[in-house]
Formats: structure tokens, sequence, C-alpha cells
């Protein structure tokens, strides 16, 4: 037998394993790296895979393995290395378990630690131990079609990052929406599950477009942290648009959808025959207000409505309409009530708010003659002298307004040589019949030659009357504002590039007549060229009629 006396006895190989997962802190949707290694101070051969299974929390994907020889103690030794790819499946911390190592019939440990897995809209900062969150909310589900709804966009914080950027909100576009942004709010804060929060929000007034499922796309939050970006997302919101109920429906509806109160004020009592006066109407309360008409004014007898214009002052919730209205008749005008009517959703039902009727004092044009001082030794004669005075000048204002479109076309035949009346083609014989464009046209003769440096009021009111006086005699208008000229129009059939043309030439008329601006020559002369240009086209779509 052969003796061993002098053998040194054969050490057997180191055997050292590890686990390591990296970041420790991942959001719903991210995914962490698991990196498992096994080395010695020997040749590693013949390894199997470590084993290890964090189901249901993780899914682990194989990334790659990775060997690496390396000279020990004058030997060839081994390291081998294995990348996994851990997604996680839901929301929590989570202690993994050990991984297990088998090498030449033994087992070998290593434990990866543990690791925390936040939902997508919350981030817990490890250098300030901060908590960052971002939340959506809408005030309802289920709203009416055009009815506001309130969209919120909130982060809530509870350190401020360490860095110089700031944050940055990302909010979805909202395509079925009308979108009205909301002035931002200071941050405040505010106490959640036990902890004090800086809360930052960022909030819009949608108006839903169509009816049916809506779906809100997530907001994110752009974290500038110190290692990179970091994104919070919310989740999306899901929205079922409701139609607005057929039943109960006025006939007169707008669209007008929320809650409303309406007022109405002039901005004066009293006023001649012949002058205007503005009526204001004021649309106060919360609701699509911008997305729907101006109140539409009752027929009001014997007066001419102008308007309505958006008064520039108005705002999100608040809109005030102006009207101007021209009585021809003396006595009082009683702007009667006018009505508004909307679709209250929080009582899903239609309501009508009013305003209060508005007695106005219509008086006679005065005339030239001045009025005679009173003697205050016999005021009793001069007292009844004036009484008498107005009168007859109450009577004369009136008789005048009646008859001045009359003279006036008298007056401009009468001016007229005949050189002129050549030249413009308008000549006529006595056997000629008298129409409503002749006399238009006489009219305009008469206007052109008005002196330019009358007031651009007086020019643009003399310019409308005749517009509105051939209308009245052609089409049989029975409203002098542009809403009845469009209307009464398109029931005649004239065509749209002539309606245009005469709505946009009595816009320039009610512009220079309430908000009078300095009118040139020129200026004067191609108004009146464009007017007598459509009356000719009327007068020739009629003729093709």
């Amino acid at each position: 037998m052969q003796s061993t006396a002098g053998q040194v006895p054969t050490r057997p190989p180191t055997i050292n394993v590890a686990a390591a997962v990296k970041p420790r802190h991942i959001q719903l949707g991210e995914k962490a790296r698991l990196d498992l290694t096994i080395s010695g101070d020997a040749f590693i051969k013949h390894i199997e895979a470590p084993k290890f299974n964090f189901l249901p929390a993780f899914l682990a994907v194989p990334l790659h393995t990775e060997t690496t020889p390396r000279l020990e103690s004058n030997k060839i030794a081994v390291s081998i290395a294995w990348a996994y790819e851990l997604i996680p499946q839901a929301v929590g911390d989570f202690s993994l378990s050990d991984v297990q190592f088998a090498y030449q019939g033994s087992d070998y440990f290593a434990n990866p630690g543990s690791i925390r897995v936040s939902s997508a809209d919350t981030y817990v900062d490890v250098s300030t131990r901060s908590t960052h969150q971002v939340t959506v909310s809408v005030n309802t589900a289920e709203p009416y079609l055009n009815a506001p709804l309130t969209y919120t966009f909130r982060y809530l914080y509870t350190a401020v990052l360490p860095t110089q950027e700031s944050p940055t909100p990302r909010l979805p576009t909202f395509p079925d929406f009308f979108v009205e942004e909301l002035p931002t709010q200071p941050a405040h804060t505010q106490q959640i599950r036990g902890k004090n929060f800086w809360v930052e929000e960022h909030v819009r007034r949608l108006y839903p477009q169509k009816t049916g499922q809506i779906v809100i796309k997530p907001a994110t939050l752009v974290l500038p942290i110190p290692r990179g970006r970091k994104t919070l997302t919310t989740g999306p919101l899901k929205l079922n648009i409701q139609p607005l109920p057929e039943i109960g429906k006025p006939a007169h509806f707008s669209g007008a959808v929320g809650e409303y109160q309406i007022s109405a004020q002039v901005d004066r009592t009293s006023v001649e025959t012949g002058n205007a006066l503005t009526l204001s109407l004021q649309i106060s309360g919360r609701g699509n207000i911008q997305t729907v008409a101006a109140p539409k004014l009752p027929a009001i007898t014997g007066v001419v409505v102008n308007g309505p214009n958006l008064v520039e002052d108005s705002t999100p919730t608040n809109r005030t309409y102006a009207y101007a209205l021209i009585p021809a008749r003396t006595g009082t005008l009683r702007i009667p009530a006018i009505a508004y009517v909307y679709f209250n959703p929080s009582q899903a039902a239609y309501a009508t708010t009013q305003t209060t009727p508005i007695p106005v004092s219509v008086r006679p044009n005065p005339s030239d003659a001045a009025v005679p001082e009173t003697d205050t030794s016999a005021w009793w004669i001069w007292l009844t002298l004036l009484a008498i005075l107005i009168v007859v000048l109450a009577v004369a204002g009136f008789l005048w307004y009646r008859t001045r479109p009359q003279m006036f076309r008298r007056t401009a035949t009468r001016t007229l040589d005949n050189s002129e009346t050549t030249e413009r083609g308008r000549q006529r014989t006595e056997t000629e019949p008298t129409t409503p464009a002749s006399l238009a046209h006489d009219a305009l003769i008469e206007l052109a030659h008005s002196s330019p440096t009358d007031e651009a009021t007086a020019f643009a009111n003399t310019l409308a009357q005749i517009l509105y006086e051939y209308l009245t005699d052609t089409l049989a208008l029975t409203q002098r504002n542009i809403d009845t000229v469009r209307e009464v129009c398109i029931q005649s059939g004239i065509a749209e590039s002539i309606r245009e043309e005469l709505v946009d030439l009595l816009t320039k008329c009610d512009y220079h007549r309430f908000a009078p601006v300095p009118l040139t020559a020129a200026e004067r002369g191609m108004l009146i060229a464009r007017v007598e240009t459509v009356i000719n086209n009327i007068e020739s779509f009629q003729t093709v009629a």
C-alpha cells in the first residue's frame, strides 16, 4: 500500500453568490433589474441557471448571461452572471424570496432584498424622503351636452425637489370640448392621510360638444429629479355625455345651458323721435354663455331695432349686449319684458328668466325756432304760450318725421339739373312711373350733393333710412334691423352675395350712427356708390325672377 504520509489534503473551492436589485423604488409601468452572480477561486463549470420565483408580484424576463474568466492563485477561475428584467404586477412593498444556486451537489442562496412599487401617479424621492403625487378629477361624470363641468389637475408634494427646474404639468388637449382655462391659484397646504401636503391645482372648465362616451386622456407631470427626469401619470377619465331632453324644450330655446339671470337697463328714460336710445341686456351666471347667441328682442311697434353688439367689458360669467332703439312715435314707449330660456342641469329641467318692462318717454323732435324766455313779471302768460308751443311742436315734429322722406325725395328731384340727370342716366319723363328704386336713386343724388362737412352721424342715418325705405317698399320689410333684413332677403330668394353686401352696408351705417367717426368725401362717395349698386342688383335679380 502506498503511503500517504506528507501529502497536503485538497481544500474545497470557495463559492460566492450574490443577488442585487436596482433601483429599489419604481413605479407601476417601470422596470427593475435583477443581477445574479456566482464566483469562486476555482474553475466553475457545469452550473445550472439560478432558481427563483417572484410571482405574482413580478414577472421576470431573462436579458442575458455573461461568463468572465480570471486568474486566481495561478489558476483560471470563472464568474458567471445572469441579468433579468423585473416587471411589477402590483403596487406595494415587496420582500423578494431567496435565489438558489446549485453547484456540484451543493446549494447556495442569496437574497436580493426588498423593492417598493408605487402607482404611476406617485413618486417617493429618496434624497428628501418626500412624496410626490398627481391626481385628476371632474365634478360630474355624466354631464349634459354643452353643460359646464370642472376638470381639476392636482400636484401634491410634501417637500420641494432639490433642483433648479420646476415640475412641468402636461394636460390633455380635450378635443371634444370647448375649453375655458381658469386662473391658477397659489399653492396651499392640505393634510392627507396624516401627512401635510402642498397642493397646486390647474383647473379647466369643459363644455362637451358631443353626446355619448368620451375618454379624457391621462395627464402627466415631469419631475426634474437629480438623476434625470421622472414622469408621473394619472389615469384616464371616462365621461358619459347626456343629450338635452326633448320633453319640455321651449320652441325659442337657443341652447343656453347652466344657471342664468337677465337684467335690462336703458341709457335714458326720455328720448326724441328719430333719435336712438341704448338698451343694455346683461346675462350673468354659470354656464356655456360663450357658445350661445344673444337674446332676441320681441317686436316693438313703432321702433327700429339695431344690434345686438357685444360690449367689450363682458366676462366669461357675464355677457352684456347693446341694442339701439329708434322710436318713431311720441308718447310712452314700453319696452316689454325680455325672456331668456336656459336648461338647468342641476334640476334637469328648462327654466326662464326675464327682465322687468321699462317705460320710456318719447318726445317730438324740437323745431329750429327757439323757445322764448319766460318773463318773470308775467309768468302765467308765458306759461300758457309755452304750453301751446309745446303742443304745436309735438304735432309739427310728428308730421315732420312722417313726411320727411317724401320731402327729402321731392327736394332731391328739384335740385337735379339736366346735365347731372343725363350723366347719371336717371332722367325720367312725366309719363314714367315713380318706383321705389327711382325714389332711392333720387335720394342718393341729393345725399351726394350734401355738404361734406355734415356730421358722419347724420350722413349714416340718412343713408340707412334710404336703404330701409327702399326695402320696405320693395320687399315689405316689417322691422328695420339687420336680422329682419337678412330674413326677408332669404325669404325673397335674394342671392347670398347681394344679401351679404346689403348687411355689410347697414352694419357700417350703424357703426357711424352710434359710434361716430369722421368720414371723408371719398368715403361717403364710395358708400353711396355701393348702395346704388346693391339696389340695382336687387332690381335686376327681381326682374330675372
